[in-house]
């Protein structure tokens, strides 16, 4: 709209008056003087800035229920996000080509054998059936392993090793040691004649301290 010379005169006085020292001071007193338009005195609106690259993109996230991940970059100009992106954050990382033949990977699934663990004897590094047998012969034969040390393992009960701490017996000297409990289980009763010898034994050295 324009300004009258009457309504300029008033906005130089005021201006000379106040001595604002910048434009948006000088915009803040004559707006609230009502000599300016809305338009002047209104703060300008932030232009939202899209991740997206296109409307599709956004509609195709939209539509999906997409997450963005925070700091996901996409590979139209300026970073943005194409809808090619958004379908490779849809359908998720890529499996890594696993280097085997269609056998070994066969066995493996059938066995529930980790191909990532198998070692192959290829320069090539190409994992092959043998290559898997022999894995799962090597976990197999450790498995074995361990369930024969569990085995010679002796077993004690309760009371039993109540008994081996009070007496101090250790499970080395339990080799002589019968167990008639379960499985072997060496039970209280069966330690009778390992602490009389070791009580037999405190006794001389007891009857030899004192001779001295």
């Amino acid at each position: 709209m324009a300004t009258s010379a009457q309504t300029l005169s008033l906005i130089i006085d005021e201006l000379v008056k106040a001595k604002c020292g910048n434009r948006d001071e000088a915009i803040a007193l004559l707006g609230a003087k009502g000599y300016l338009p809305k338009k002047l005195t209104q703060a300008p609106k932030e232009k939202k800035v899209s991740r997206f690259a296109s409307r599709a993109a956004e509609d195709f996230a939209e539509a999906k229920g997409l997450e963005i991940p925070e700091g996901f970059k996409g590979t139209a100009a300026n970073d943005k996000i194409s809808v090619k992106d958004l379908k490779q954050l849809a359908e998720g990382p890529k499996k890594a080509k696993v280097n085997a033949s269609p056998s070994a990977q066969q066995y493996a699934r059938d066995n529930g054998i980790d191909l990532a663990k198998v070692t192959s004897v290829r320069d090539d590094g190409k994992v092959l059936l043998k290559d898997v047998k022999d894995h799962a012969d090597k976990v197999d034969k450790a498995d074995e392993s361990d369930d024969a040390e569990e085995d010679t393992k002796i077993k004690v009960s309760p009371s039993a090793a109540k008994l081996m701490k009070q007496y101090d017996i250790d499970e080395e000297d339990l080799a002589g040691v019968t167990g008639t409990g379960k499985d072997g289980t060496v039970v209280a009763k069966d330690l009778k004649d390992l602490i009389e010898l070791i009580t037999a034994g405190s006794c001389e050295e007891s009857d030899d301290d004192d001779d001295m």
